[in-house]
């Protein structure tokens, strides 16, 4: 079902709750109870005024971007939800609709030390003035205790 409350690409599932006025879930409720699972596709909120045609209207050719990827998405992993795993067919849809989902190609080796020191010293050391002369004489070893 379409949720007005989620941002346009988001999906959630969710077990129970009422119906929020929409009239699809209004008339299943009597016949299923309330505890069905729902699948809520996210499509933004558009204003009071524009509520209806965007609810009952076609998607913009825009939201093709993320509804392609997500609808594909859903029909790849729904043996998830089938088999009661809400959170891993969340999970897939959320990996496979974020918008950089292209693999990134793996860091160069380096050790722990390496990869957490600066490539470069994120301060300036000063090059005239007395902190530079006193910079320049800490870097040499023999006016160590001077």
């Amino acid at each position: 079902m379409m949720s007005l409350d989620l941002t346009p690409g988001k999906l959630r599932v969710k077990v129970g709750g009422g119906n929020g006025g929409h009239n699809g879930l209004r008339s299943i409720d009597p016949q299923l109870g309330l505890d069905y699972k729902r699948v809520r596709l996210g499509i933004g909120h558009p204003g009071k005024e524009f509520v209806t045609h965007h609810v009952l209207g076609d998607f913009a050719k825009a939201d093709q971007d993320w509804l392609e990827p997500m609808l594909d998405a859903i029909a790849e992993n729904i043996g998830l939800l089938l088999r009661d795993d809400d959170a891993g067919f969340m999970n897939k849809i959320a990996v496979a609709t974020r918008p950089d989902a292209s693999p990134k190609p793996a860091p160069k080796a380096q050790s722990h030390i390496r990869q957490a020191r600066a490539a470069k010293p994120t301060t300036l050391i000063p090059s005239t003035g007395p902190m530079a002369s006193m910079l320049k004489n800490s870097s040499n070893p023999t006016n160590v205790g001077c």
